[in-house]
């Protein structure tokens, strides 16, 4: 667990007197603290959170930024493979143009293989900001209100979000248990064909108050739910090549009355990279429709890609009306 602590408050001699700290436990209720405590001194008074990555063998932390000309609310990131030493934090995503002024924090779940962060932007205004109030739902404009937007990560440390940066988890409308702020907590839990996420809600805006509490609420999500390639009318998809791994194709897919998917499989190597091939064009292989979080694509009534393994291809998807939220092999 990791745990922020509150020595004295603000020391003149020392500055900001707070510390990251680990603790332990064997049961999930009883916590011990690691002697080698604090890990870390400094301001984060965020919600701190670590991830292991089992391809570097490495605990990855994600806190904020040292103070640097009062932009203290940025993401930063440390790592440590023994939970003792720890990187100097670098900052690894700062707010642009089209952000709130502050990044409050980010929590960082892994799913399938990548990394989800959970971004908290916090309306309030920074040093020399004068610019108008922001808003992103359409609703009403946010000052001091703090909701969430995606980003990902393949290795952790490298972020990419979406260029109109949409909000993913929206604050509720006033009056409700979370229309003030909302915290994305650690973790993504698979459940049947949803996904669970727990968030805090909090029914007050970010400023002092004697009663700053929330409630423990719960977001779900369809499977693979995060973003979806969507075509309103006909579109159509090509992928990079790829090492075609056998097996069945799988695809996480929605369509609206009259919409369809439909896949070709083409060459993906060298002078011949983009060649129709034989037997898996769009003509071969089913139609889908309907909303399936798993359905296979066969061609010609076959579904194992045995034929095709270790080969490079493309997947040519042709999509009428359609939504299509992933696709892998099994």
């Amino acid at each position: 667990m990791l745990y922020l602590r509150i020595l004295a408050g603000k020391q003149p001699a020392v500055g900001h007197s707070l510390e990251t700290r680990i603790a332990f436990s064997d049961d999930g209720v009883h916590f011990r603290d690691q002697l080698e405590n604090p890990v870390i001194k400094g301001r984060s008074d965020t919600h701190n959170n670590m991830v292991y990555n089992p391809e570097r063998d490495v605990f990855m932390m994600y806190r904020r930024a040292t103070v640097n000309a009062h932009e203290v609310r940025r993401i930063a990131y440390s790592e440590s493979r023994d939970l003792i030493s720890w990187t100097q934090p670098v900052v690894v995503v700062e707010p642009d143009e089209l952000d709130a002024p502050m990044l409050y924090g980010m929590t960082v779940s892994r799913y399938q293989g990548i990394y989800l962060g959970f971004l908290q932007m916090f309306y309030a205004a920074n040093a020399g900001y004068a610019g108008p109030r922001l808003y992103r739902d359409g609703r009403i404009e946010k000052e001091l209100h703090i909701d969430a937007q995606l980003a990902w990560s393949r290795d952790g440390i490298q972020w990419e979000r979406h260029p109109q940066r949409p909000i993913f988890l929206e604050t509720g409308i006033y009056g409700s248990y979370d229309w003030g702020r909302v915290y994305l907590n650690q973790g993504v839990i698979e459940k049947g064909d949803q996904l669970y996420m727990y968030y805090r809600g909090v029914d007050t805006l970010h400023v002092p108050q004697p009663r700053d509490g929330g409630e423990f609420c719960l977001a779900t999500l369809r499977k693979d739910g995060f973003v979806s390639l969507d075509t309103p009318g006909t579109g159509y998809m090509l992928t990079k090549p790829l090492l075609c791994p056998g097996g069945k194709l799988h695809i996480n897919a929605k369509t609206e009355p009259g919409g369809f998917i439909r896949v070709a499989v083409r060459r993906g190597d060298g002078v011949n990279d983009g060649d129709w091939l034989e037997g898996w064009d769009y003509q071969s292989g089913a139609i889908f429709s309907g909303d399936k979080t798993d359905a296979t694509v066969p061609w010609n009534g076959k579904e194992d890609f045995g034929l095709l393994k270790d080969q490079a291809i493309r997947l040519h998807f042709w999509m009428e009306k359609a939504q299509l939220y992933s696709f892998w092999y099994n």
